[in-house]
């Protein structure tokens, strides 16, 4: 497939992405909103891109209602000026591109799914199941969708949280993101419409500073920022399993 041909995808740098179909490598952060990638996972966004993989992010809202989007233009100026703060943070971060889906829920899901065909993505990082954000919770049912529609593919799938989390529980991994926290810092800053009205940045570096230190009961800690993702492969291999269930499962030890 040398191209992603569909209505309800808008591709943004690079134009071009012959070179990136199913390539060894590929790494894709679906996103509900054009800043939840770098909050939940810039930091390893960016180790990734260090070690020489091509990591993209897919954008499944526009992002055009904000608090103050009012004074913020008409929603397609609203629209542009998302998407041109996300491509400034994926700059700093060094992935490759983004993508930005538009349309219907059933549209968006197509073409997501038609994203995920082209890349064929070694590794897929979603919103955890218990992200308290309801849009959040949309896309990572819609990801799976289009996951469990696909026959014979099996890639990575890692959670990570924006809106609440629980890192603490089984299936959980830390990545030590102390090397490129300030990268972290300045995508997040990229987004300066979010910026405005509460502080993202301060906010989710604080979360993994405190996820650092007490990611370990008792011990040293041994970093001093981490990101921690969900393994959520079992969605993926097992598609006969509920989200519920699965959710039910990890959680279930923190009351045993």
């Amino acid at each position: 497939m040398e191209q992603i041909h569909n209505k309800s995808i808008v591709l943004h740098h690079p134009l071009d992405l012959k070179p990136f179909a199913q390539r060894p490598g590929n790494v894709l952060v679906v996103a509900p909103h054009p800043d939840d990638d770098v909050i939940g996972a810039g930091g390893t966004m960016a180790l990734l891109a260090q070690a020489g993989k091509q990591v993209f992010s897919v954008y499944v809202t526009d992002g055009s209602s904000f608090p103050g989007s009012a004074l913020r233009g008409t929603t397609e100026q609203r629209v542009a000026l998302r998407q041109r703060e996300a491509l400034a943070a994926l700059k700093v971060v060094k992935a490759k591109g983004g993508i930005f889906l538009k349309g219907s829920s059933r549209a968006v899901e197509h073409a997501l799914r038609d994203v995920l065909r082209f890349f064929m993505p070694e590794s897929i990082c979603v919103p955890v199941p218990f992200d308290t954000h309801p849009t959040h919770h949309a896309v990572l049912q819609i990801t799976l969708r289009a996951l469990r529609s696909m026959r014979n593919y099996f890639p990575e799938l890692w959670g990570y949280a924006v809106w609440g989390g629980i890192f603490s529980t089984r299936g959980f991994k830390i990545v030590d993101i102390s090397a490129v926290v300030e990268l972290k810092r300045k995508a997040i800053r990229m987004h300066k419409s979010q910026i405005a009205y509460k502080a993202y940045d301060a906010g989710i570096l604080g979360r993994n500073r405190y996820e650092a230190v007490f990611s370990e009961t008792h011990k040293p800690a041994r970093h001093s920022y981490v990101e921690g993702f969900l393994d959520m492969q079992e969605l993926v291999t097992n598609r006969r399993l509920s989200l519920s269930t699965f959710t039910k499962k990890i959680l279930g030890h923190l009351y045993q």
